[in-house]
């Protein structure tokens, strides 16, 4: 264990890490040279190889998260929105083809795009293969070969002109030299993917296009707090087209590579086939990285319409397609418009840099005019200041959705940019030296095990992995516990959906009605429309229970679910509160249906639980007995997910209502000429007449909507708890136990592999092999304490991060 107390800050626990790392990968390096078979994978290489990349990650202090879509869902508009600037260039046809990692670094006053020697290498390659393509086929052909493409029709002529070495660049300033070189770079593996697949550049490179440009403007609004840096990776949707791009590959390639994912939906295509890749590829890094590094964007809710998902319903939709509902973390999944928050980002940082520039020469106020000005825009445009420009691009940036994700997610990831690095590569060494540590102990254990033994154990590990096999085969009986279970759950969810209602059907009893007074009335009245139950559950409180006892006195009942009211604010303060009544009733029913099917489901996992430890527990324990190492493996299904999108309920229509009152009559005096004055001389008369009507204004609020939306909720609610369950039912539940047998096939396997070395380690000269048992046993010593002071450092990092 490390003697030394632990250096407290974050620079020095740098160089802790980047020791006990070192010397983690040369331990690997060892076993891959001393434990190394005529096999022609060596797990130890990848291991190391693993390491060093983690290694170097620490030393730069650099957090990457790749950001994966599928195609046209906004990835690229999303980085030059937080750049501000439109550093990645991006079309209406796929763009994207070549990963790109943008660095994010304060100190820049421009972005830099920087190509290492081995990049330039390969695409200078790959231009040279192109043009002899072209030589050999003539431009014409080539030509018709890209008719589908018209974006692409300029390349083979410029491949043909170009002089290769001077026509790649190393680096680029600016944005817009920026954008032209990656366009380039990305066009010409398209092109190569149509006409000369097998000199695809993608499958040659060893790193990748690196930008280097500041924030728009402050995350977080305190750099001093940062320590790290956040390199965020542009990869290539899983439906890009091109048929012969090895995009999947990269994607995943890139996806192991980063230790945060940020997933990019588009909200109009959020279950479409591309989403569900997505998901596929993902869950891959889950299992390695954890949830706690996934981040979900929802892009292009500027294009919610009435009908669509609502942002609760859009939140728990990815919430449970992609597992990260259990984190208990809200900030994990963000609306955006990516577009919005460009457009004005882009015009923002232009005005910023040239704040005397007229209205006419900017060249972003198109854009965001068309934005903010709808159709006549362009009348607009011609009116507009430059104030009032500013202002609109400000609100645009505040309807975005952006400036909540930079605050909760990026500054926070910023912020927290070192410790994460250094715990993801520690888990990652953690995990490596424990299959290193499983495997040297075994083959020192048998490499003195005489021959005969070592024999017969592995036929009885053959026999231990067809018995495997068959139980796998054996498990129909889960078929017949899942059907038993949705048929309880059905019945279940039927009775409550029906029983879980308001009722409408009667208001108010008549005749208490009738005799009652004003309140009285009110609480017969909310008694039976309000607070109807069901037998399942305990009774909830009246809605008379709830409201607050000033507010009983204002109640008018008018009639059938209508209150009248003297004022607006007391119609809104009932308004409110009946919804509020209606939503926490709700949600208590729903909180119950879940208990109840999470009851059936227990007992459904346990019945399996019991089946298959039944089934495997022999053969287990048998392995065991044999190897004299404990085996513990158990079957661990997951807990279903039984969330359901959060009551919606609007409140309900307050009328504004206005009627007269008569104010009696009064006599009045006015001069009049009489005809027996000869109309000469004017007199005074009286005359009756009505007083004007008084104007009094007053306020209805209608309980019938709240009711109504309650119960399509309710209805809605239960439809997708049914739904989740169903899933889980025929997805996870079968899915994880499909791992457990194959994670358990694979153990064994591997043991069989160890014994096979350790037989051919017998037959070594006596020098050699005692050189190997001394080899194992020094590796076995070093990597328990290697084990040991990773997770010694993990914890020191875990404190950390609680205190930040």
């Amino acid at each position: 264990m490390v003697a030394e107390v632990l250096r407290p800050n974050v620079q020095d626990l740098q160089q802790d890490v980047i020791k006990l790392l070192g010397q983690i990968s040369d331990l690997m390096s060892r076993a891959s040279s001393n434990l190394s078979s005529d096999e022609p994978d060596n797990k130890y290489i990848d291991f190391e190889k693993h390491i060093r990349n983690e290694t170097s990650k620490v030393e730069n202090l650099e957090l990457r998260m790749a950001i994966v879509a599928p195609m046209k869902a906004g990835k690229s508009t999303i980085v030059n929105a937080i750049a501000g600037q439109d550093i990645l260039p991006s079309r209406n046809s796929a763009m994207t083809t070549l990963p790109t990692e943008i660095i994010f670094d304060g100190d820049l006053k421009q972005p830099i795009l920087t190509l290492n020697s081995g990049v330039v290498s390969v695409f200078q390659d790959t231009l040279v293969a192109l043009r002899e393509k072209i030589k050999e086929r003539g431009l014409e052909t080539i030509r018709e070969s890209l008719a589908n493409y018209p974006h692409l029709q300029k390349y083979p002529k410029l491949i043909q002109e170009l002089k290769v070495g001077e026509s790649i660049p190393r680096k680029s300033e600016g944005r817009q030299n920026i954008a032209l070189t990656l366009t380039s770079l990305n066009d010409i593996v398209r092109v190569c993917s149509i006409l000369d697949p097998q000199s695809d550049p993608i499958q040659y490179l060893e790193d990748v296009p690196k930008i280097k440009t500041p924030f728009w403007r402050a995350v977080g609004g305190n750099q001093a707090n940062t320590q790290g840096k956040l390199v965020i990776v542009d990869t290539p949707g899983p439906n890009e087209a091109g048929e012969n791009l090895r995009l999947q590959a990269v994607v995943a390639e890139q996806l192991v590579k980063s230790s945060i994912v940020l997933i990019v939906l588009d909200f109009t295509q959020l279950k479409n086939e591309a989403a569900e890749k997505v998901k596929q590829d993902v869950q891959r890094v889950i299992e390695l990285r954890g949830k706690d590094n996934l981040y979900v964007l929802v892009n292009k809710v500027d294009q919610r319409r009435d009908g669509d998902m609502n942002p609760n319903q859009v939140r728990n939709f990815v919430a449970a397609e992609f597992g990260i509902d259990e984190i208990g973390d809200k900030n994990r999944v963000f609306e955006i418009s990516a577009r919005r928050a460009f457009t004005s980002a882009n015009f923002l940082m232009e005005l910023q840099q040239s704040p005397n520039t007229k209205v006419s020469e900017l060249k972003t106020v198109r854009a965001l005019a068309q934005e903010v000005f709808g159709i006549d825009w362009e009348e607009e445009l011609e009116d507009a200041t430059i104030a009032q420009l500013q202002r609109k691009a400000e609100r645009l940036w505040k309807k975005s959705g952006f400036e909540p994700f930079l605050n909760d997610a990026i500054a926070a990831l910023m912020r927290e940019a070192a410790p994460r690095c250094m715990s993801s590569a520690l888990k990652i060494a953690r995990s490596n030296l424990t299959i290193l540590n499983d495997d040297v102990q075994l083959r020192s254990s048998a490499i003195n095990q005489d021959d005969e033994k070592i024999r017969l154990e592995l036929e009885a590990l053959k026999k231990d992995l067809e018995s495997l096999n068959e139980c796998r085969n054996r498990l129909q009986e889960i078929n017949t516990i899942r059907e038993n279970l949705e048929n309880n759950l059905d019945n279940l969810l039927i009775k409550l959906k029906k029983n879980a209602k308001m009722s409408l059907e009667k208001y108010f009893k008549e005749e208490e009605y009738e005799r009652g007074n004003v309140v009285q009335k009110v609480n017969i009245q909310a008694r039976d429309f309000l607070s109807q139950t069901i037998s399942e559950f305990e009774r909830f409180p009246l809605f008379t229970q709830w409201i607050p006892r000033e507010m009983k006195s204002q109640i008018e009942f008018k009639s059938s679910g209508i209150f009248e009211f003297k004022n607006e604010v007391e119609a809104e303060n009932f308004a409110n509160q009946a919804v509020a009544y209606s939503k926490v009733r709700a949600e208590d029913i729903l909180s119950a249906i879940r208990k109840q099917a999470r009851t059936e489901i227990a007992a459904a996992r346990s019945s399996i639980m019991n089946f298959v430890d039944t089934q495997t527990k022999p053969i287990i324990k048998n392995a065991q007995q044999r190897l004299n190492e404990v085996f513990d493996v158990n079957l661990s299904l997951p807990q279903p997910n039984l969330a359901s999108e959060d009551i919606e309920v609007s409140n309900p229509y307050i009328k504004r209502n206005t009627k007269h009152i008569e104010q009696g009559y009064e006599y009045v005096e006015r001069r009049e000429r009489k005809w027996w004055s000869l109309w000469l001389i004017p007199v005074t008369v009286k005359e009756r007449v009505k007083k004007p009507d008084k104007e009094v204004k007053y306020f209805t609020v209608y309980l019938e909507d709240v009711i109504s939306q309650v119960n399509d909720s309710l209805e809605k609610s239960i439809d997708d708890i049914n739904s989740n369950i169903r899933d889980y039912i025929e997805d996870d539940f079968q899915q994880r136990i499909n791992i457990f047998f194959n994670e358990l096939n694979i153990y064994l396997t591997n043991y069989s592999d160890n014994l096979r070395l350790a037989q051919a380690d017998q037959k070594k000269k006596t020098e050699e092999k005692n050189q190997l048992i001394y080899e194992l046993n020094s590796l076995i010593s070093e990597s328990k304490e290697n084990i040991k002071d990773t997770s010694y450092y993990l914890e020191r990092i875990k404190q950390l991060m609680e205190k930040k």
